[in-house]
């Protein structure tokens, strides 16, 4: 079975049947009058035979027998006191079959409908982890409120439930809250000296991913360009303090997304690593919209701003196509087929074409790329030394107030 197909689990799927009564699935209530005939496209007879018979394909890991089976008796509509078994069943042969939206449909409903059952939280946690391969923040959201509320959790369970609660609010657009739970989660994986050593859990591995990107989200926050075609709006004044915080939030944004990647799970890589080279993209592409600055007051003026700005960040298309180079080495090794690896295709194909558009804008420059380099190099002294300067002149005035206060 792909790894894709235990996205997340705290759990193998077989733990699941485990943790549900053993290797074999639990059977239908006993003293249940039963023999209501049912007759469907995949399969007939009556509910007990049904229910036998689907049971019997889970055992032999028959999964495509056993679906066709308890969604036959699911049609029916099954009588209450089957209904949690049927619903069962059929999520785990579909999750056993990679149909995680069927999966996640029948696991939803079998935790709302038996809260108190014994295989109750194990699901839960199962659902917690399809809504979020899934991206459907809103289920994961919900499920994430009501697993966090449940009496019967331990410090690890926290910490998925944590953990994806954070990343649902962070993806719908509430940083502030994601902070809240990702600081909650961390405090426990330390408490617990969780995945202290070598790899990292995958529970732990969400809380880094969502740590990620919330540093990731406040770092685009800050925009360093004018936003959409505003004809040569002036870049802020602060625009350095700007760069610096927006660098350094990328910086601890792909601190969180590294340690996410150490973790014993493919796909938290596959959405780390495309998220990192997605980071630099998106830096470049802003810092390549801002216009040439008052200083140019010439064409070529202008041609040498652009050429200094296209030499200057080239270097963040490189890095995101290294770090997506990196990621797609899943595929390769078919870890992970997810939808982060073919977003992390498509965007290393969008880098590779702007670097060589990168290159074609500066070979039409009329200077070449050495000197471009070199006049980099001496505006680098240049504003070193203004840097060195200014905090000279703030050292004196401070030694000549520390004398007066004498």
């Amino acid at each position: 079975m792909p790894i894709g197909a235990r996205f997340l689990a705290p759990f193998a799927l077989a733990s699941l049947a485990t943790a549900c009564g053993g290797g074999a699935p639990q059977p239908p209530p006993k003293n249940v009058a039963v023999t209501r005939q049912i007759v469907g496209l995949n399969a007939d007879g009556t509910e007990a035979d049904l229910l036998r018979e689907g049971d019997r394909a889970m055992e032999e890991q028959r999964f495509v027998d056993a679906k066709k089976i308890f969604a036959t008796l699911m049609a029916a509509k099954p009588r209450a006191e089957i209904l949690p078994h049927v619903t069962f069943q059929l999520g785990l042969a579909s999750d056993r079959l990679d149909d995680r939206p069927e999966a996640l449909a029948r696991y939803s409903e079998f935790i709302k409908g038996s809260p108190q059952d014994v295989r109750a939280k194990a699901v839960h946690l199962r659902v917690l982890d399809l809504a979020a391969y899934l991206e459907q923040w809103d289920v994961l959201l919900e499920a994430a409120d009501s697993f966090l509320n449940r009496k019967d959790l331990d410090g690890v369970d926290r910490i998925s439930g944590l953990g994806a609660r954070a990343l649902g609010r962070v993806e719908k657009g509430d940083a502030s809250l994601a902070m809240h739970d990702v600081q909650s989660g961390l405090d426990i994986v330390d408490e617990l000296a969780f995945g202290k050593l070598g790899k990292l859990p995958p529970p732990a591995a969400q809380l880094q991913f969502a740590l990620g990107e919330v540093r990731r989200v406040r770092s685009e926050e800050i925009k360093l360009a004018p936003e959409g075609d505003a004809a040569r709006a002036d870049v802020s004044a602060d625009f350095l303090q700007k760069m610096n915080a927006r660098c350094q939030g990328l910086l601890d944004a792909q601190s969180a997304y590294a340690e996410s990647m150490r973790t014993t799970d493919a796909h938290w890589i596959a959405m780390a690593g495309y998220r990192v080279g997605d980071m630099y993209r998106t830096l470049h592409k802003e810092l390549m919209r801002i216009p040439p600055t008052k200083q140019a007051k010439t064409q070529s003026d202008e041609e040498l701003f652009f050429a200094i700005m296209h030499v200057r960040y080239r270097v963040l298309l490189e890095k995101g196509l290294e770090m997506l180079k990196r990621t797609l080495v899943l595929e390769e090794r078919k870890l992970d087929d997810s939808e982060w690896i073919k977003r992390s295709n498509i965007a290393k194909a969008e880098i590779e074409k702007a670097l060589e558009e990168e290159r074609a804008v500066i070979a039409k420059f009329p200077y070449s790329e050495a000197t471009i380099e070199k006049t980099l190099e001496l505006m680098q002294k240049k504003a070193n030394l203004a840097a060195e300067k200014k905090q000279n002149e703030l050292w004196k005035k401070e030694e000549q107030k520390n004398k007066k206060g004498k």
